[in-house]
């Protein structure tokens, strides 16, 4: 990296930038990865060298030569040699229009190019029809027979337990904290978001025109992988088809379970359902988008849970139906209706010591937490053995 004699922690920037020039900052940005560290840098403040490379994904050399040319253009200074921190100049902050303007104009081609510069040919949408130019020149011959579209690459997304996306049903990653971001945004919501609507809830706490610069900035990172899993269409942003996301098969679990007029199915009873409801949604995540979902899931996943413990319960699968009611509990110990359905299967299956200590437990937890006792519908299913 570039040597600055002088060089120390809290170094400010040049004030006249002497070595700057139009001519020679033009031909430092002319190339795919100086604009993206001026991207990174001025959108997303970006000043480590150890970060530029996890962003970017760059060879160390490249980017090394990448930050001297920066430098030298005056669009960056090296603020402190000892730690390889780079930071924008005003100069750089000036280019902000220029890197807007491309990904604005990035944003109007919504599939990836062929070898000719044509975008390449996919299935058609509700929105977008299919580019047939590569088929018109055999459209007029009936012996030729067209060619089966290709079945699309299987993409899953999970957020229950922690992120992870899936390509062909190897793990990917991985993947910036940008990109995690914008995929679970999307997963979490089954219609289509406008990008102003998704920028603002995405980035609440800056201007309306930062938070568009965030999400463009976010989508122009996707690589050819993530880039497929989303669909960009009139009415806004969305995942594709194709995608499989584990959170919403898990709420039509939910659902089916809670509906009484559905006929349980047996996956919907065995232990993979069990443990399916008993996984947070992205429990280590805090954005303000994730924690209302994130309540929401586990509502419902503990009265899923209870229904599932009392559909087992008429199964006769007393053993399962007290794990149910456990997983249940455990999600919310202070709910009276978990520990009534331990109670219940424990008392199916003849338990009456046990079904006692489920209720002296609660009663004792609910005491010392809330200072309440519990009601009659809960004590009463032991009233008549704890004498």
């Amino acid at each position: 990296m570039t040597e600055t004699s002088g060089e120390t922690e809290g170094t400010t920037p040049p004030q006249s930038e002497p070595n700057f020039s139009a001519a020679r900052a033009l031909e430092a940005i002319g190339e795919r990865w100086a604009l993206l560290v001026i991207r990174d840098a001025v959108f997303d403040g970006t000043t480590l060298f150890s970060e530029f490379l996890r962003r970017l994904a760059i060879a160390p050399d490249v980017l090394d030569a990448r930050l001297d040319a920066l430098v030298g253009a005056g669009l960056m200074y090296e603020h402190s040699n000892a730690t390889h921190e780079y930071r924008i100049t005003q100069r750089g902050r000036n280019l902000a229009p220029v890197i807007l303007a491309l990904t604005s104009w990035e944003d109007g081609w919504e599939f990836p190019l062929d070898t000719r510069g044509v975008a390449a040919i996919r299935p058609a949408t509700k929105d977008t029809p299919a580019n047939t130019e590569a088929t018109d020149e055999k459209a007029g011959s009936p012996d030729v027979e067209p060619e089966p579209e290709p079945e699309p690459t299987r993409i899953e997304i999970f957020l229950l337990g922690t992120f992870v996306l899936k390509v062909g049903g190897t793990e990917i990653g991985p993947l910036p904290l940008g990109t995690q971001r914008l995929l679970a945004f999307l997963a979490l919501h089954d219609r289509a978001m406008t990008r102003s609507a998704m920028a603002g809830t995405m980035w609440p706490d800056t201007s309306e025109e930062r938070a568009g610069i965030s999400l463009r900035s976010a989508l122009s990172r996707l690589d050819r992988t993530t880039h497929e899993a989303i669909l960009s269409a009139s009415a806004g942003l969305s995942l594709a088809d194709s995608v499989d996301v584990d959170f919403r098969d898990a709420q039509a679990l939910a659902h089916r379970l809670l509906t009484t007029s559905t006929p349980q199915r047996e996956p919907d009873l065995g232990d993979t359902a069990t443990a399916t409801l008993s996984s947070e949604l992205l429990p280590d995540w805090y954005d303000d988008w994730v924690l209302p979902e994130a309540a929401d899931w586990r509502q419902l996943r503990v009265g899923a849970l209870e229904a599932q413990s009392e559909a087992l319960i008429t199964a006769g699968r007393l053993a399962d139906s007290a794990n149910a009611a456990r997983a249940a509990m455990k999600v919310d110990p202070l709910r009276e209706s978990a520990t009534a359905c331990l109670v219940r299967a424990h008392l199916a299956k003849g338990n009456q010591s046990e079904a006692l200590r489920a209720v002296d437990i609660y009663s004792e937890l609910l005491w010392n937490s809330l200072g309440l006792k519990p009601t009659e519908k809960l004590t009463g299913l032991v009233a008549a053995i704890s004498v």
